[in-house]
């Protein structure tokens, strides 16, 4: 009789072999983790089964291999990355009638995996806890699509979500499913049918900014001069120039004329362009300065929001299942092999005394003179490290970016924090659009030429250096909250976030800046040289890189930082995130 360890292992070569012939692909990689299934490439991440579940959830267990590996037969990435745009809740509608249609597909040609699936699902539906009204809408298309699509009744259950999509089609309802099931063959004209029901129903964006400011005193004027920095920001990263430095006289004259103007409440600017200086006379200013720091903030995540909210916020985090997610988690718990081992035995050679060395011993028997040699094992600095990563939180962040930084810090601390590293993560923004309270104390003073950094900051501590990461994991849902994101200063940032390593007893410090672009806040900006905050960023990276007590790493997406930093690496797809972070970091231990 097999053991029940034996019984699980021949269960998984039994399910690996199933996944491979449904899938028609014999180089598919079949891994098992504690978190939920997923794909990556050709790797698919099972759940790590256990004797009670192969006993009594044995069908669902399988329904979870077989929707996997229907995927690599039945779905198209290349079509699907087609439907996908930055609205969150279209795509996940997208995402899980897709998932449907494939399961329908394959539960057609093979009965077996259908029985599973319709089990599978009825089991989830019964257990299925409502959240926000995105998500109830998520589920309810998912459950009814898949009873109207295979014609049968999962649960009563179900009940609630069928009258909620009944009211969502109303008319249409009959009309909307029949013709999902005539192309359910075809992933293109399906998801087609998908997008167009989504516009009529008013669910569809297809807006690649969504750019929001959540301040109940701005009015239409500055949402709209945010909307056209964004469009002007990505023409500029077609004609590869540099988005950030807004240095003519033209783009600050139109900054100019539409703020002030506003603020003084006449038509004319050539009052206001009296206290633009000239870019070239930068080197003749004084040093950086704050018009007036006294609105400044550095807050803690948990005081920006109620736990309630945070909690909602770390769940919908949760909820964000991307393709490089088991990636990253490989390569993390490989990182941590990694780490671990180079912590376990280091040794010095040729001392007087201590462990014999067996290494030479074939020396000392050939040729008694040789005299005994010892080896000592000695404590190495690797544990005596800390790792700060710092977050640009600004608006272009938002969306996929934001998300992404947010799950790939995650798994960064709570791999540090297995082998013993302290581990910190910052972000830093700006509390308002266009300046707030210091911009107004400015105006109200009479509006004193160059002035400064002009805008009130907030430096956010999602996780500090000694509170364990299971106390503050849900901090990071913060980076989803609606307005949170705004403006960035990123060398005042910087320089905040190196003040608070340098006065850490660790004897070695990492700096790791994560961002999305060059420093830009259009109040500053607009009565400053165009390049002033850039210049104090290139100014604050030198001191650092010069002092030498911090090593500074910084990782671009979608830009080129690289101009500031000396030690930097660019990614064009924010989803190679959390891979090259993580092996950045593998190469800077291995250096050292």
């Amino acid at each position: 009789m097999l053991k029940n360890s034996e019984l699980i292992e021949e269960f998984k070569k039994s399910l690996s072999i199933t996944i491979k012939s449904i899938g028609k692909n014999d180089n598919l990689e079949i891994n098992y983790v504690k978190e939920k299934p997923s794909i990556s490439g050709n790797i698919v991440n099972l759940t790590e089964p256990n004797i009670d579940n192969i006993k009594n959830n044995l069908a669902y267990i399988r329904a979870e291999a077989d929707s996997l590996a229907l995927e690599f037969r039945l779905h198209s990435k290349e079509i699907h990355k087609n439907f996908i745009n930055h609205d969150e809740l279209t795509n996940s509608i997208v995402n899980v009638l897709e998932q449907i249609r494939i399961e329908v597909k394959g539960g057609n040609e093979f009965k077996g995996i259908k029985k599973n699936i319709i089990k599978k699902h009825t089991q989830d539906l019964n257990n299925v806890s409502h959240k926000d009204s995105n998500d109830i809408l998520i589920q309810a298309f998912k459950y009814v699509s898949y009873e109207e699509l295979i014609g049968q009744k999962l649960s009563n259950k179900n009940n609630k979500f069928r009258e909620i999509i009944r009211e969502k089609l109303k008319n249409n309802y009959v009309n909307f499913f029949n013709s999902l099931k005539e192309h359910i063959d075809d992933q293109t004209k399906f998801t087609n049918k998908i997008i167009e029901q989504l516009k009529e129903l008013g669910l569809f964006n297809n807006s690649n900014n969504n750019s929001k400011n959540d301040q109940n005193n701005e009015d239409e004027s500055d949402e709209n001069h945010q909307n056209n920095k964004d469009e002007d920001q990505k023409n500029d990263e077609k004609s590869d120039s540099n988005i950030e430095m807004q240095s003519s006289e033209t783009n600050v004259e139109q900054t100019l004329s539409i703020e002030e103007n506003e603020e003084a409440g006449d038509d004319s600017s050539d009052t206001e362009l009296d206290y633009l200086p000239k870019i070239e006379t930068l080197d003749r200013l004084e040093s950086y300065k704050v018009y007036n720091a006294q609105f400044d903030e550095i807050i803690k995540a948990e005081d920006l929001c109620d736990n309630k909210e945070l909690e909602k916020l770390r769940r919908n985090l949760d909820q964000q299942v991307f393709s490089f997610q088991p990636l990253i988690i490989k390569i993390a718990n490989r990182l941590q092999r990694k780490l671990l081992a180079q912590q376990n035995r280091y040794w010095d050679f040729n001392m007087e005394e201590g462990y014999l060395d067996t290494s030479r011993l074939a020396k000392i028997i050939a040729n008694q003179d040789n005299k005994l040699s010892y080896k000592v094992e000695r404590e190495i600095e690797f544990k005596d490290t800390i790792i700060s990563l710092l977050i640009d939180n600004s608006g272009s962040m938002r969306g996929r970016p934001i998300t992404v930084a947010a799950l790939c810090s995650d798994i960064l601390a709570k791999t540090l924090e297995r082998c013993l590293i302290k581990s910190e993560i910052l972000g830093f923004t700006t509390k308002a659009w266009k300046g707030g309270k210091s911009r107004e104390n400015w105006i109200k003073n009479g509006k004193p030429s160059n002035p400064g950094r002009l805008n009130d900051l907030r430096h956010i501590i999602y996780k500090s250096a000694d509170t364990p990461w299971r106390r503050s994991k849900i901090n990071l849902g913060l980076l989803l909250k609606e307005g949170i994101l705004k403006e960035n200063v990123d060398g005042e940032a910087l320089n905040w976030s190196y003040n608070r390593l340098i006065k850490r007893q660790e004897k070695r410090k990492i700096l790791i800046v994560i961002s999305d672009g060059a420093p830009v806040d259009d109040s500053t900006l607009s009565v400053n040289p165009g390049n002033y905050l850039e210049k104090n960023l290139r100014d604050t990276i030198a001191q650092i890189e010069k002092n030498k007590n911090v090593e500074l790493l910084a990782i671009g997406i979608g830009h080129d930082v690289s101009r500031y930093y000396s030690k930097a690496v660019t990614i064009m797809d924010v989803d190679q995130l959390g891979e090259v972070l993580l092996n950045q970091l593998s190469s800077i231990f291995s250096n050292k």
